[in-house]
């Protein structure tokens, strides 16, 4: 697993989880713990910079305020 862990432009913490093929989990912090709060699936990517780069640009369209406000 590779891991990006990011404060998104809605002030939250982030992390991202690439398996190092396709899938992606967007996770947050909960208790001491990384809890998944997205997932998405994209082929294609032949290194870690590649995919954290498109998992970045993906939160920007789909990953906003209400997610993190929550909790």
């Amino acid at each position: 697993m590779e891991y990006l862990e990011i404060e998104h432009i809605d002030g939250n913490h982030y992390r991202i989880e690439w398996n190092g093929s396709a899938t992606f989990n967007i996770q947050i912090p909960v208790g001491g713990r990384w809890v998944d709060i997205e997932c998405f699936t994209c082929y294609g990517f032949d290194n870690r910079h590649d995919a954290m780069e498109y998992a970045c640009d993906w939160m920007l369209m789909n990953v906003g305020e209400e997610e993190g406000a929550d909790l």
